[in-house]
């Protein structure tokens, strides 16, 4: 019966996430450029060899669900908005079953409802973070699966199962490593401190450093075998920005959260629904400081003796929760530029926050008095909840983002033109779109002025030994690739049109792009 329940709850989720991501951000080109890994490797190219990409490549999270779904059904643009689903409805799945740890009963069940409330339900702003643009939702789920692994703080499959969760998960984004391996080996040594014992720090310390030498080992090993290379994407901000950003942390925080809308995102949900989250992320931040307090408080407790085989110490994942929602705001804090790109770093703190807030609803709630106190909480639960869910409906009601991509293709596919290049936002977004029927490439300006193969978020094989039929670039101008670009590049144009934000220049004969191998 529960499995029977799991599948229908995550059917569920995965139709309200996928209605979710399709309204709260169009397809764009960072999301189809993974898509177009996972079709490598259902091609049998699993290194990916060739390929150059950033920090977080999601070699081992995302990209392999492209490559079954594309090996099943073929390059779809559905696949813009199914990815973001699944990742986002696996990680309130474990959410739920964390929340409800070493709970049963109604407990349990407001435990569970909490996190889907705040999470499948969250505020539109919080929402295009997390199913709209999906970054590092995947290397969440990782992070969560391997904390439930090491609930019990011992050695034992559960322990290999967290080293392997958390050097996939690594060598698929980088970021896990403050997501999840700095917060286990934090979580471990407190451990330590709370039973004053070095053994209750062994199995969380031990996974932490394995993980981390394991991935970089296994990087290596791929690297010799050809794999993709990684260029960082992300420097440390300069100090001025770092203390900028430490000031707006708590403003984007409390905005993702539904306290203020300083982001101005609001998803065409009336005030009055969106007001309700105000209510539930002040029940978000009481849970939080309980949670701090416990973690505050821990290394005081006495020396206990460890729990028998098989009870859970529930304070265990607590703590590496807790600690996790700490390390989470760094890369926000290291990272973040000064535009608003950058709040999709504390959208991850909100995810785990979120679970800590499920933890603590349901540790609590065997404490509410029965009968008319239980009953009133209940209800105003239960009346926020439909509040949420109100407001959702309201979103999804409302007219979908503006997107232009669906007519440049089929203006391109009218007038027979395949094979182009274009600016990275109007590229590779434009193949999925396609399905694969118009296939455009990224480049981007050199020093001289001319167009080039983009050296970043594509692979070699796709320039090499090319002729191209067009450049599309859209507006405002990305990577200097315009006009002038291209007379620089290959002189003018046969043909110029416009198709709504979009430029396309056509030329007589085929080009090539200099040195493109």
């Amino acid at each position: 019966m529960n499995s029977v329940a799991t599948v229908a709850g995550f059917s569920g989720l995965m139709f309200l996430l996928y209605a979710r991501s399709v309204h709260d951000q169009a397809g764009t080109s960072d999301k189809a450029t993974v898509i177009l890994e996972g079709q490598a490797m259902a091609s049998g190219h699993l290194l990916l060899q060739g390929w150059n990409l950033t920090f977080a490549s999601y070699w081992t999270s995302d990209a392999p669900l492209y490559a079954l779904a594309v090996r099943l059904d073929g390059l779809r643009p559905a696949l813009l908005y199914l990815g973001p689903a699944v990742m986002a409805a696996l990680v309130v799945i474990a959410g739920v079953f964390i929340a409800r740890e070493g709970c049963r009963g109604v407990p349990a069940l407001a435990g569970g409802v909490a996190v889907v409330a705040l999470l499948a339900f969250c505020t539109p702003a919080m929402a295009l973070f997390f199913v709209g643009r999906g970054f590092h939702v995947s290397t969440v789920l990782y992070a969560l699966l391997a904390f439930a692994a090491l609930r019990r703080g011992r050695f034992g499959p559960g322990w290999v199962l967290a080293v392997v969760l958390l050097v996939a998960g690594m060598l698929g984004d980088l970021l896990l490593v403050a997501y999840g391996a700095i917060p286990l080996l934090l979580a471990g040594l407190l451990a330590g401190l709370r039973q004053r014992r070095w053994q209750s720090a062994a199995s969380n310390v031990t996974a932490s450093l394995a993980s981390v030498g394991i991935a970089a080992l296994a990087r290596r090993l791929a690297d010799a075998r050809g794999a993709f290379r990684s260029q960082p994407a992300l420097s440390v901000v300069n100090l001025h920005q770092i203390f900028a950003n430490l000031g707006h942390a708590p403003g984007y925080f409390s905005d993702l959260l539904g306290l203020t809308n300083g982001l101005r995102h609001n998803g065409g949900v009336p005030f009055g629904l969106r007001a309700v989250h105000v209510v539930g992320a002040l029940c978000v931040l009481a849970c939080l400081v309980v949670a701090l307090r416990s973690l505050v408080t821990g290394f005081r407790r006495p020396r206990t003796a460890p729990s028998p085989a098989g009870v859970s110490e529930t304070w265990r994942l607590d703590d590496v929760l807790i600690i996790t929602v700490l390390c989470s705001i760094v890369p926000f804090v290291a990272f973040a530029r000064a535009d608003q790109n950058g709040v999709r770093y504390l959208a991850v703190s909100v995810m785990f926050t979120t679970i800590v807030a499920g933890r603590q609803v349901a540790r609590a709630w065997p404490k509410v008095p029965v009968g008319r106190p239980a009953r009133a909480i209940a209800a105003v639960a239960v009346a926020m909840c439909l509040c949420f869910v109100a407001g959702v409906g309201y979103s999804l009601s409302s007219p979908e983002p503006q997107y232009e991509v669906p007519s440049l293709v089929a203006w391109l596919s009218a007038h027979d033109l395949r094979w182009g290049v274009g600016d990275y936002w109007a590229a590779s977004i434009t193949t999925v779109q396609s399905g694969g029927t118009v296939v455009v490439r990224p480049v981007e300006a050199a020093a001289g002025g001319a167009l080039q193969k983009m050296t970043t978020l594509s692979t070699s094989s796709w320039y090499r030994g090319q002729e191209w039929q067009f450049l599309v670039y859209g507006k405002p101008i990305i990577d200097n690739v315009d006009f002038d670009a291209a007379l620089r590049t290959w002189g003018p144009p046969a043909e110029t049109h416009v198709i709504g934000p979009y430029h396309i220049l056509v030329w007589s004969h085929p080009v090539v792009l200099p040195n493109p191998a």
